[in-house]
């Protein structure tokens, strides 16, 4: 049995009729419900509520969002042209939030290259600059109350604890901008040398730095955590493409302060979660907690 998402052909009125109300000009052909088989049992499948629907004019994608998704689209990213999904509307159903967008075909970031490290920074610094120091503080004082929470799990470790506490107080004056939230290899999907981000439902006005050590902290030369390949040279890369193409560039010691700051946050976030059974994160932060503190002295 193959591992990984699938699609499954289905006839479900309810969701053409959602379809049609976004949409009501367009005819909906054949639909498929995205799947994942996440284990080698059949029983191990996850059924998403997103949906891939044929029309004469391309696929589209229909998916149940949060309000906040829908409002990311509606607020920011239909304002010009992004490296993201085109979005076509949204339909409330009592407390559920559907959204119509682009189907981008394509395969995502999981086997890195210079090229998509480059082209992937080009797509995230686009945005970056059209945002940067937006005064919307939401979804930034939602963050805010989440990381103080994280800290009371790592506050009493030697130096991790120490570090943490350094990127707690630079969250408060560190730049802000778009960020998607979950900016990971597999919501970036790559066409003809084009890199798209999709799913931002984690996304909205919060550091700069969020995405960029996101999309770096869990990608290895051998896949020790996520299946994601990249090694030294490509992150690199990345950080450096993405700091070439600011428009307003923050100091580069203090650009790259700000990544380590906040790869510490992703590995302690999996700490916290306690999906660290081998140890790797902890490993990693205490590593990275001790380079942190030695820089600062």
């Amino acid at each position: 049995m193959k591992i990984g998402r699938y699609e499954k052909e289905v006839n479900d009125q309810k969701i053409r009729e959602i379809a049609e109300r976004i949409l009501p000009d367009i005819s909906f052909e054949k639909m498929y419900r995205i799947c994942e088989q996440y284990g080698e049992e059949e029983t191990e499948c996850r059924e998403y509520d997103v949906y891939k629907l044929e029309t004469a004019d391309g696929d589209r994608i229909l998916k149940k969002a949060g309000g906040r998704e829908a409002e990311n689209y509606e607020k920011y990213l239909k304002q010009k042209d992004f490296c993201v999904p085109r979005f076509y509307g949204r339909w409330n159903e009592e407390t559920d939030t559907w959204i119509m967008l682009e189907s981008i075909e394509g395969s995502d970031l999981r086997d890195m290259t210079d090229e998509l490290a480059k082209a992937a920074a080009k797509s995230i610094v686009q945005i970056q600059n059209s945002f940067w120091n937006h005064s919307d503080r939401e979804r930034f004082e939602v963050y805010l109350e989440r990381i103080n929470r994280r800290f009371t799990c790592i506050k009493n470790e030697p130096e991790i604890g120490e570090a943490y506490g350094l990127f707690l107080e630079r969250q408060k004056t560190c730049p802000r901008t778009l960020a998607n939230g979950d900016f990971l290899e597999f919501n970036a999907i790559q066409k003809n040398g084009r890199v798209s981000i999709i799913d931002w439902g984690f996304g909205g006005i919060m550091p700069y730095s969020l995405d960029l050590a996101r999309f770096i902290a869990h990608a290895t030369e051998d896949r020790a955590t996520f299946p994601f390949s990249m090694n030294g040279d490509q992150k690199r890369l990345f950080l450096n493409t993405v700091y070439e193409n600011l428009a307003e560039k923050p100091d580069y010691k203090q650009y790259l302060f700000d990544i380590r700051l906040a790869v510490l946050n992703e590995y302690v976030e999996f700490i916290e979660a306690d999906e660290d059974d081998d140890r790797w994160y902890y490993d990693h932060a205490k590593l990275l907690a001790r380079e942190i503190l030695a820089e600062k002295q």
